[in-house]
């Protein structure tokens, strides 16, 4: 049983207005530069892009950018949540959903792990929307093979407020039947995407959600694209694989974890590997918006591995290709889901694509709400009114400004001809101009921001309590799993 972490304190982002007509212009067109051109004004930092690397090199991912960064496809990551990350400020990421009675949105991941597997999908998909949703505190507990009706509950919520594709981290013990198998009966039947990763202990089978007939469950691989034997669940069950070694995550820069160090290294495990196939969906979809789930999931799995369309039990198809799927030709179409259906058969939730979303009184505080990609559409056209409304502004006060100069600059002259003090023919002439001493900006003592990270060898099997190094590296740390809702 686990016990939720006592919320952070608010959010607040700066706000003010200046007074003064010219600082009032600057901050305005200050604001309009970020505005229209984030990445251009908030990239300060590539840590995470560089030493990861090797992740979107092996998928491919830089070859499918030409195409797509993934623009207009919403990506659901069910997990702790997410924190506040100089890695986030120029993404996509809406307010998302929390389970938490406490909490208004699901910007209160203190423990990590749902920030690196957004992470995961972003550095694949830049340009996605992240839609997060903190249906647990990444707490250790045992379920016994249990999912609650909050978890479902959490799962629906994502589903029913535009998400296109479900990245789901974490695995339950047991058989699982009832509610759990029939929201991924209704994501699917919805015209969704379920991506799950299939677990990091290689003694162990694929389970619940990775399991379930119709979702793309993950296995790992390390850096030359083999399979990561050691940390790396595989079975008759498992779809693709991808990267999974040692690399790069963000650290939660929100509670007492807002140290420091911005970054921590870890062997990513599936979770990882599921958050880079979801952004690599999110890829496929953008670049063939008129494609249906089905299509999409055939294109990842008929382009994975050698393309040869044949799987194994350890890789499945093989590891995920960004570039091929998305630029390959000639992808067979299929009419069905080609991994099946968690009821055996479509339709059997008896929901479809085209069902309106829920009412927004039935609805939960969170992200906003409308069919796939509205919340991502949404977030495009609130981006375009802000950058509208800053730019009318800047002009029309630099019109009042150009009018005031030149009508001062009138009675300045109509006094001086009056006293004898202007005379461009044969008087005085001006006295030059002296500009005001620029002043100087002198960094602050003591360096810049530190970047360092915790030792590498930690297992990103189960969320990282704070980034701590595993007793025994050699073991795999056990599955994490999400927490019994009910008693939270």
């Amino acid at each position: 049983m686990s016990t939720p972490l006592p919320p952070p304190p608010a959010r607040t982002r700066p706000r003010g207005l200046r007074t003064a007509l010219a600082s009032g212009l600057t901050a305005l067109a200050a604001t309009a530069a970020v505005t229209a051109a984030p990445g251009v004004a908030l990239a300060q930092d590539t840590t995470l892009n560089d030493d990861n690397a090797w992740v979107t090199d092996l998928i491919q991912a830089p070859a499918a950018w030409s195409t797509t960064k993934g623009e207009g496809v919403t990506v659901a990551v069910l997990d702790t949540g997410i924190a506040e990350h100089p890695f986030f400020e120029d993404k996509d990421i809406l307010p998302g959903y929390t389970a938490f009675a406490d909490e208004t949105d699901a910007w209160n991941d203190t423990d990590g792990h749902g920030s690196a597997v957004a992470a995961a999908v972003l550095l694949a998909a830049p340009e996605a929307t992240i839609l997060p949703v903190r249906m647990d505190t990444g707490a250790e507990n045992d379920l016994g093979g249990a999912m609650g009706e909050t978890d479902v509950e959490s799962v629906k919520w994502a589903i029913d407020n535009g998400a296109d594709v479900l990245v789901m981290p974490w695995h339950i013990d047991g058989v699982v039947t009832g509610e759990p198998i029939e929201v991924l009966q209704y994501a699917i039947d919805k015209g969704l995407i379920v991506i799950a990763s299939a677990g990091n202990n290689p003694s162990d089978p694929v389970l619940y959600p990775a399991s379930t007939p119709g979702v793309v469950a993950v296995t790992g691989t390390d850096t030359s694209g083999s399979l990561l034997a050691e940390t790396s669940t595989t079975g008759p069950e498992v779809v693709v694989s991808a990267p999974a070694d040692e690399m790069t995550v963000p650290k939660p820069q929100v509670g007492s974890l807002g140290d420091d160090e911005l970054y921590g290294t870890v062997v990513g495990g599936t979770s990882m590997g599921s958050g880079f196939a979801g952004g690599v969906a999110a890829l496929t979809w953008a670049a063939h918006p008129d494609l249906d789930a089905s299509n999409v999931i055939q294109r990842l799995i008929q382009t994975a591995g050698d393309a040869s369309g044949e799987r194994s039990d350890d890789v499945g198809f093989g590891l995920v290709n960004a570039d091929q799927a998305v630029n390959a030709e000639g992808i067979e179409p299929v009419q069905e889901n080609p991994l099946g259906y968690p009821m055996g058969e479509p339709g059997a939730s008896g929901a479809t694509p085209d069902d309106p979303a829920p009412s927004e009184s039935a609805q939960e505080p969170g992200a906003a709400t409308g069919g796939p990609s509205a919340a991502a559409e949404g977030n495009k056209e609130s981006n375009l009114n802000a950058i509208i409304v800053v730019a009318a502004a800047v002009i029309l006060i630099g019109a009042a400004v150009a009018v005031w100069l030149v009508l001062r600059g009138r009675s300045r002259k109509a006094a001086a001809q009056q006293q004898g003090q202007f005379n461009p023919g044969n008087g005085p002439g001006q006295a030059p101009y002296q500009q005001a001493a620029q002043q100087q900006y002198v960094p602050p003592t003591g360096g810049g921001q530190n970047y360092g990270g915790p030792p590498p060898g930690q297992v990103y099997s189960s969320p990282p309590q704070g980034f701590s190094q595993p007793g025994n590296p050699g073991e795999p740390s056990p599955p994490w799993r999400p927490s019994e809702p009910n008693q939270r």
